[in-house]
């Protein structure tokens, strides 16, 4: 993938059968947008770092990152995107109301049925998650 001007890290957090998605606020690009939890990586920081401090920062989570398991170039945007999956091991849900304007636990089809979502993401949840090892090893492919 060539060089873009920016990188950024999506959080695919899993939790029995579902994957956390936000609906940006009004405030940060894309404001309106249903996504996983996502951030620009800071200067000198891993992607893995810069995951856990996004959820952190944005949700209250503590993450542990599993492994990167997708690359693309962002919809609209000259950033490229890191996607890694996350198990929450900590913390209590708190969206931050600067960056998060609702938050939910969806199942891959039902994030599918959110609006408005980037084409990437449902993308990635049609085509990408369902055939992660990881996935179809806990799921068999499916939510519970």
């Amino acid at each position: 993938m060539k060089s873009r001007q920016g990188r950024a890290v999506v959080a695919v957090i899993i939790n029995e059968g579902r994957v956390l998605a936000i609906k940006r606020a009004g405030q940060v690009p894309g404001a309106g947008y249903w996504t996983p939890p996502a951030g620009k990586l800071e200067p000198g920081e891993t992607q893995a770092e810069a995951l856990v401090r996004e959820v952190r920062e944005e949700l209250g989570l503590v993450v542990q990152p599993l492994r990167e398991v997708w690359q693309c170039v962002a919809d609209g945007a000259d950033y490229e995107l890191h996607w890694w999956l996350a198990e929450a091991v900590g913390g209590k849900l708190r969206p931050a109301a600067a960056e998060v304007a609702e938050a939910r636990w969806v199942t891959p089809e039902a994030f599918g049925q959110l609006a408005p979502t980037f084409p990437k993401g449902r993308f990635f949840f049609e085509a990408i998650l369902p055939a992660l090892p990881e996935w179809q090893g806990l799921y068999g492919g499916k939510a519970c």
